[in-house]
């Protein structure tokens, strides 16, 4: 293996020993994992030294061009998560861009006014627009025998839509289950080898408007299927190291989500979507005869609420609000219930999670202007195989647009 890569990956379980959750997947060589969990844990001063040493091998060490951006967007990332750390005080909106490549800023909340409007064009009846989107809300609970099946449902049509479109790796796979306590919806543990585990959240209700996007998001197209592709086309067929971590505070995450919150868009049109819905998942939710046009018209509508979240973690973080100030900011903006906030608080709370919640909005934006067009498919293909930065597709954005 390549000097620079084992000194990659030996700082990236380095750092996990500090910041726990910094390593989101390693499936490279078991020895140096074992190394590094048995020594002692390296001190962050040496970290500090070793991060300023390994860019500036990468910088200088004659990699090809994309790889070497690649690897050096990441080890800047690694730079701020010992800065952090070590215990330095770090600007919230330079600690999104340093770690993220990405600046964050406040959305207009004239933005999410007029979704409120549309919502409410949708949902026509008496009440607030957040009292008939609960009622709406309610109707679509899964009783809990019905998770899993339902959502086994599910992921066959989206994995069967998405090996119509992508060549995937023989023999992937994955496996779902139900847990609680946990700030997120649903997570993706990517284990290697082609194949994750899919965790699904029941501390709020799961509703069956959730199912397909969250499979979508999580597995086929989304994290899943970009994983095992990268997998195997960069760390087995290019023989690329770097490729066996998977970083969650890292650039890398920013194409990532933004892969993953478009996925649904690539799967299905709304009358695709509408059909699948209608015909096969909402009976089978025991929800036969559902709007579920309405419910895709709603779930446009709320895509103009994206931008919530990330406004209250600047007013949290960035502002220093106190915390029932930014709860309220998510119920009155997001029409989020109390409970519902909270979990957003959750979120935006936990240390790793603050900064990461940018990814979502700020990376479906970045790669939409690639995934419209007649080239979108081919456009979502590399952005599943290809390593790239925020910065390289801002640059791939800008050649497509001067072409046009």
């Amino acid at each position: 293996m390549d000097e620079i890569v084992r000194r990659y990956l030996e700082l990236a379980l380095s750092l996990e020993r500090h910041v726990e959750g910094f390593v989101d997947a390693y499936f490279g060589p078991p020895e140096i994992k074992a190394a590094i969990e048995t020594a002692p844990p390296r001190p962050l001063g040496e970290l500090e030294k070793e991060t300023a040493r390994l860019l500036a091998d990468v910088e200088s060490g004659g990699l090809p061009p994309g790889r070497q951006e690649f690897l050096a967007a990441q080890v800047r990332a690694m730079q701020a998560v010992v800065d952090k750390a070590a215990g330095r005080e770090l600007d919230f909106q330079d600690e999104v861009e340093r770690t993220f490549d990405i600046t964050p800023a406040m959305v207009d909340e004239s933005v999410f006014a007029a979704a409120h409007a549309e919502m409410d064009r949708v949902l026509p009846d008496s009440g607030s627009i957040r009292e008939r989107l609960e009622s709406w809300k309610e109707r679509q609970v899964l009783a809990l025998d019905r998770v899993l099946p339902v959502f086994e449902l599910a992921l066959a049509e989206t994995r069967r839509r998405t090996r119509d479109l992508f060549e995937l790796p023989p023999g992937e796979d994955l496996t779902m289950q139900v847990v609680r306590d946990q700030p997120w919806s649903a997570y993706n543990w990517y284990l290697g080898n082609y194949r994750s585990r899919i965790d699904i959240n029941n501390d709020l209700p799961l509703r069956a408007n959730s199912v397909v996007p969250l499979l979508a998001h999580e597995a086929y197209p989304g994290h899943h299927t970009e994983h095992a592709i990268k997998e195997q086309r960069l760390y087995h067929g290019e023989g690329r190291g770097e490729h066996a971590v998977q970083l969650l505070l890292a650039p890398e995450c920013v194409l990532s989500e933004g892969i993953a919150d478009s996925a649904q868009d690539v799967l299905f049109d709304d009358e695709a979507l509408a059909g699948f819905l209608g015909g096969v998942l909402y009976p089978a939710a025991g929800l036969p005869g559902f709007d579920v046009e309405r419910q895709i018209r709603l779930d446009r509508a709320t895509e103009g609420l994206r931008g919530v979240a990330g406004n209250a973690a600047l007013l949290l973080h960035g502002e220093g609000r106190p915390v029932e100030e930014v709860q309220a900011y998510i119920e009155r903006w997001g029409l989020r219930t109390s409970r519902e906030a909270q979990q957003t608080l959750r979120f935006i709370q936990t240390p790793i999670n603050r900064a990461y919640i940018f990814n979502y909005a700020l990376g479906k934006e970045l790669l939409a202007p690639l995934l419209r067009g007649p080239r979108a498919r081919e456009n979502f293909s590399r952005l599943l195989a290809e390593a790239l930065t925020p910065g390289a597709v801002r640059r791939w954005i800008a050649q497509e647009q001067a072409i046009s």
